[in-house]
């Protein structure tokens, strides 16, 4: 039971900082503004913090199963070595199977699809691709050398903290203060799944979805069209015109590799103009 107590602050952890991540990601790179990432009302993605919880097992799990085997350990003084592959190669398999269940759970249960790499090279049902794949098996090497020590530190110093070096007695307050967090995140959950659907319709019904994207294109396009004008202005646009082919040959040329058809933008169609995901039949 202590375990099992430690694993729910862990993925709890793991779900509140991805989705910090993402939030911090769809602002400054895709979607250019605030906005909330998940399906969830609350400040937490399900997906990171069970990918942070599979990746901290499978390296602890393995580093005890297996004690004769030196693996990477910097406060036992192990190195990197070539034994190392063994949790890398695990946690990434399995961070590529937990990408697809959750995927196929939300698509098959939900009709909804939270990520769409249909138009990616190589992808399978849309919820798999290689170059992700690929970027799963780099996060699991990033967290197994940076991450891994930290949390497992992390791990010690709140198993400690709640039951006591050697398991005597657990804390009520830290014990307590997790339970209020899963009773809110499980409302949220179970709200979520068959409010934030309803609530993406009633705009679309409305009209209201469509005024504001038909607004927030016009806006986009004037925007675009006065820096185009002074930037033609200034004398030394002209290189710039330059660099900006080249760079956009070289991004027209990493998309060719990539996508199935390249003029079309991935996903686009799954998301509504807050961009939260949209059920099948909103779209």
């Amino acid at each position: 039971m202590d375990i099992f107590i430690l694993c729910l602050a862990i993925f709890l952890v793991g779900c509140m900082l991805g989705y910090g991540l993402e939030v911090l990601f769809r602002r400054f790179f895709s979607a250019k503004k605030w906005v909330n990432p998940g399906f969830m009302k609350g400040p937490w993605l399900p997906l990171y913090g069970f990918g942070l919880l599979f990746m901290f097992l499978i390296s602890f799990g393995l580093t005890n199963l297996f004690p004769s085997i030196h693996f990477y350990d910097p406060t036992k003084g192990y190195g990197a070595n070539v034994y190392d592959l063994i949790p890398i190669a695990v946690m990434g398999v399995a961070m590529n199977v937990l990408e697809f269940l959750a995927g196929l759970i939300f698509v098959k249960g939900f009709k909804v699809r939270l990520w769409d790499y249909s138009n990616m090279k190589g992808n399978f049902m849309g919820i798999l691709c290689p170059v992700f794949s690929v970027i799963w098996f780099s996060i699991s090497v990033l967290y197994y050398y940076a991450a891994h020590p930290f949390v497992t530190e992390f791990a010690r110093t709140t198993y400690a903290f709640m039951f006591g070096d050697h398991g005597a007695g657990a804390h009520f307050g830290v014990i307590f203060s997790l339970g209020v967090v899963y009773g809110i995140f499980l409302i949220d959950l179970v709200q979520s799944i068959g409010l934030f659907s309803k609530v993406v319709r009633l705009a679309k019904d409305s009209g209201l979805s469509k005024r504001y994207e038909e607004f927030r294109i016009e806006f986009r396009l004037k925007k675009e069209e006065a820096s185009r004008k002074f930037m033609e202005a200034l004398p030394a646009n002209k290189a710039k015109e330059a660099v900006d082919k080249t760079g956009d040959a070289i991004k027209e040329k990493i998309r060719e590799a990539l996508f199935i058809d390249p003029s079309i933008e991935d996903a686009k169609a799954n998301y509504g103009p807050d961009g939260r995901p949209l059920k099948e039949e909103e779209k």
